[in-house]
């Protein structure tokens, strides 16, 4: 791990050297501070890189153009090393036009090496450095200059016991010969639909448990793509454009004209007066190809025999994941493993599914033959869990 403070730069040329010095390194880790709740896209302030050598905290207000280092973190024979870094290499897709490439994810590394997932960058350096680093700041003003010293301390800790753990896990994931695992993983980072906008993912954010109907589904959806082109075009974030609540009733009950939109409550009048008609005209005509699934409740799941099944082979799976060190979260959520089982059982498991395609089938495969009785599973205190509880 490197020593000492970091290097503080904030002039292009030094961004420039930096650069060169991280690409003859062959790896270094990266992370960035930024403020995301008044714009769009967050505004980096702070960009954090280090190697096994040195640590550099990079303002990014000054300098205003990273594209240098875009390009290296786009750079195949480049190795980026990140903590749950998705947002963080956003950038780099938007502003570049190409995906990252080459990046290694430690959070999702740590789940397919028997931690937890997902685990804290500081819960993760404790778990596998014995080291405490403390508690960070809840909120900072990261574009407040000069920073402190507690701010430049955070930012230099949160990258330089990246390239440490990636060392010591990588080892580990080989050894339970789960490295093309971590690497399948790591590819739905290197790709630059990761990056784009999810109609999918942001209509489950909004309708959350609800099971809205068919014609109501695609208002849902024409709303949610509507919204999210006027904050990008205002650059605000989406839900200041209007909230989720009033999304829902508005495509519940949809209004006939503006004025209607205006007067409708919680709606910004401001907001109906500038792009009304637009959303009006989405709301009537959806023209949506692809509804999100949206999960609906198996009515067999409401026999109490049958929620008690589920509630043992779920935990059975858990069990299997915990005995043979791989986070159940990365595997599995429980409502997708109760579809998964009740498809199974009627022997029509979904071909989408994540859970029969990929290193996540093979988990499921040894799951399923523990069901089915073709398999055993034996519960034993195990060494390491013993010389845990001896630590603590």
């Amino acid at each position: 791990m490197p020593p000492g403070e970091a290097t503080w730069i904030d002039d292009g040329a030094e961004l420039a050297r930096c650069c060169e010095a991280l690409k003859a390194s062959g790896s270094f880790a990266y992370d960035t501070e930024f403020i995301g709740e008044e714009t769009y896209y967050p505004r980096i302030c702070v960009v954090q890189v280090a190697t096994t050598r040195e640590v550099t905290l990079i303002d990014a207000l000054a300098i205003g153009d990273l594209s240098p280092l875009w390009n290296l973190i786009a750079d195949e024979d480049v190795t980026t090393i990140v903590h749950a870094g998705q947002q963080d290499l956003e950038p780099v897709a938007r502003l570049l036009g190409a995906a990252p490439n080459s990046i290694v994810d430690t959070q999702l590394a740590a789940g397919l090496s028997g931690l937890p997932w997902p685990l804290s960058l500081t819960k993760l350096i404790s778990a596998v450095l014995s080291h405490d680093v403390g508690a960070g700041p809840t909120f900072s003003e990261w574009d407040a200059r000069p920073l402190t010293p507690s701010q430049m301390a955070y930012a230099a800790d949160d990258v330089r016991y990246l390239p440490a753990l990636w060392s010591l896990i990588e080892q580990r994931l080989a050894d339970l010969g789960r490295t093309a695992w971590a690497e399948a993983e790591f590819a739905s980072l290197t790709s630059m639909d990761a990056f784009a906008f999810d109609l999918d993912a942001a209509v489950r954010r909004t309708v959350r448990n609800r099971s809205p109907r068919k014609a109501e589904l695609a208002r849902i959806c024409a709303l949610v793509t509507e919204r999210d082109r006027i904050a990008r075009s205002e650059d605000h974030p989406p839900r200041s454009i209007f909230p989720d609540d009033v999304l829902l009733a508005l495509a519940r009950s949809p209004v006939a004209d503006v004025d209607a939109l205006a007067n409708f409550r919680g709606f910004p009048r401001d907001i109906a007066a500038q792009y009304g008609a637009a959303l009006l005209s989405s709301i009537e005509s959806p023209g949506i190809e692809h509804l999100p699934h949206i999960r609906r409740s198996n009515p067999r799941e409401g026999d109490g025999d049958m929620r008690l099944a589920l509630d043992g082979l779920w935990s059975l799976t858990c069990a299997w994941c915990a005995g043979n060190d791989l986070a159940p979260g990365l595997v599995v959520t429980r409502p997708a493993f109760t579809d998964w089982y009740l498809a199974r059982e009627a022997g029509n498991p979904p071909p989408d599914s994540p859970l029969t395609n990929g290193w996540r089938s093979e988990v499921m495969d040894a799951v399923g033959r523990c069901i089915d009785g073709d398999s055993t599973l034996r519960f034993a205190r195990s060494d390491r869990l013993a010389a845990r509880e001896d630590r603590a």
